[in-house]
């Protein structure tokens, strides 16, 4: 799983939860630093139990909450927003899908029908992002003036 917040310069972070013992909280000393008066130096920290990530809270002064509850210790799943101070940190799953999954998946398409064509074009339209709305010109009225060129010569 992935925990997203904005971090203290306005720019969003994404931090993989492992193995490894995190903590958050305004001071520089927390692995997640948020500039944040509302949040305490060592506000809470996630730790792996049994492969599943849990918050706890570190005897903050303002209290943490996952889903607007305020917890003292709570089991993470993907989807739960964590509010620090004024912060929210959101959990997600990390998974994606393998290339054997995906060639498999092609595949059973083609395998039911669907042909090269079609997939390709749903790929791609999957991919692009949605193009800008038109943007109309604005009218240019002849100014009577020629700004950049040299009158012609006959």
């Amino acid at each position: 799983m992935i925990l997203i917040y904005t971090r203290h310069d306005g720019a969003s972070a994404k931090l993989r939860l492992s193995e490894k013992p995190i903590t958050i909280g305004r001071s520089s000393n927390a692995d997640i630093m948020l500039l944040d008066e509302k949040v305490s130096r060592l506000h809470c920290g996630i730790t792996m139990e049994d492969g599943v990530p849990v918050v706890r809270d570190l005897k903050s002064k303002n209290g943490t909450f996952v889903n607007e509850t305020r917890i003292t210790t709570a089991r993470l799943q993907p989807g739960d927003r964590i509010r620090v101070g004024s912060t929210i940190l959101i959990v997600e799953s990390e998974m994606t899908k393998g290339s054997q999954t995906i060639l498999r998946e092609v595949a059973d398409e083609m395998a039911q029908g669907k042909g090269y064509s079609t997939l390709l074009k749903e790929i791609v339209e999957e991919v692009s992002e949605p193009p800008s709305p038109p943007v109309a010109a604005p009218s240019r009225k002849p100014s009577g003036k020629h700004v950049g060129r040299s009158p012609k010569s006959t």
